[in-house]
């Protein structure tokens, strides 16, 4: 009986790992965008951090998706982890080609051409950066719906995250398209996004520290 009490659950074993895997991948992508955009960095340092954002985005989606299911499985829940993988992968294309344009050292052969190149082409930016939404968006909500019914995160924040995906991810970008919502006066839609998202990782922590404590007292 002691053998087999000392037994770890392999399922409980593998959502510890996605637990884990979730809270680094979490924390990374939460703060690797906003200290590429709003830091001064180095061109090193951009490139890192502008790199690892949508790997990191993805990976945490895939493990949010995990942790939800532990409760409650549900195609949705699958489909939003599926929805905000492509979304990391969309944005690593618009971070990378920005970057490439930023400081590229291509010679201007024509000032005045290389200008309406280089607007032509920031068009393209501001594309992938309209999908990179519509996608992300789409997995938002499916999150904040199951969200809802979870106690682990509650109502509160499953309709902060419909409000952000339907209003200000999909609303806000499809009314100014293709102009930015933020030309227009618009509240910067991505700090929402990531604020929304560092707050379903530390409710993760939350959950992960009150099991702990419950584990102990028993």
């Amino acid at each position: 009986m002691a053998e087999k009490a000392m037994t770890s659950n392999p399922r409980d074993d593998e959502l510890a790992s996605w637990t884990r895997i979730g809270i680094a991948s979490g924390f990374l992508a939460c703060f690797a965008y906003p200290l590429m955009v709003y830091v001064p960095l180095p061109r090193i340092a951009q490139v890192i951090f502008g790199a690892s954002f949508g790997p990191a985005l993805a990976v945490a989606s895939v493990a949010l998706a995990h942790i939800l299911q532990a409760r409650r499985r549900a195609a949705s829940v699958e489909l939003a982890g599926i929805c905000n993988s492509l979304a990391g992968a969309l944005v690593t294309a618009m971070i990378v080609v920005q970057l490439a344009i930023t400081y590229s050292t291509a010679p201007a052969a024509d000032e005045q051409l290389t200008g309406l190149l280089r607007r032509r082409i920031w068009d393209i930016v501001l594309g992938l950066d309209v999908s990179f939404d519509v996608f992300i968006a789409l997995g938002t909500l499916l999150f904040a719906i199951n969200m809802m019914r979870d106690p682990r995160f509650g109502r509160v924040i499953g309709w902060a995250g419909a409000f952000i995906s339907v209003v200000m991810l999909l609303g806000a970008n499809f009314y100014y398209f293709p102009d930015p919502p933020r030309q227009h006066g618009f509240p910067e839609i991505g700090l929402f996004v990531g604020l929304w998202y560092l707050a379903v990782v530390l409710l993760i922590v939350r959950s992960v520290r009150r099991g702990r404590a419950r584990a102990a007292r028993i």
